[in-house]
């Protein structure tokens, strides 16, 4: 299987990281986390909010924890903050919803990551394909 375009943005950036695999079914962290047999709050879900008409980021949401579009709005000061739809967040991103890598997406995004992510020693993120997560102690956020 060849790599994607984030393990190879990674790679090129020195960063050092685990490509896992698992059999993907279906979208969820609690999925990935069950195949990966890791905790489900190091594993990321890699999510891409709308805050304006054609305004994107990227949320980084702990696995265990539900997203809140109200924080997210104010934490980057926009009157709202949504859910892209799932065609907009593939378009936007270049990744299949299940596989939205935080790194190397089609455009370059604002990232907000939840920040008790940052004290964990390692973090599970999507590398840009179904069942092909990333495990690493440093990712460049």
């Amino acid at each position: 299987m060849s790599d994607t375009n984030a393990i190879k943005w990674l790679r090129a950036q020195g960063v050092e990281f685990e490509v896992l695999t698992y059999d993907f079914e279906e979208v969820g962290a609690d999925l990935a986390a069950e195949a990966l047999g890791r905790p489900l709050e190091m594993v990321c879900k890699t999510l891409i909010v709308k805050t304006g008409a054609r305004e994107y980021r990227v949320a980084i949401v702990p696995g265990d924890r539900r997203f809140d579009t109200r924080k997210m709005a104010a934490a980057v000061g926009a009157k709202e903050a949504d859910l892209a739809p799932l065609d907009e967040a593939e378009k936007v991103t270049g990744y299949r919803v299940g596989g939205i890598s935080p790194f190397a997406q089609r455009r370059s995004l604002p990232v907000v990551i939840e920040e008790s992510l940052l004290a964990l020693d390692r973090l599970v993120v999507s590398g840009g394909r179904r069942g092909n997560p990333l495990c690493s102690k440093s990712l460049p956020f």
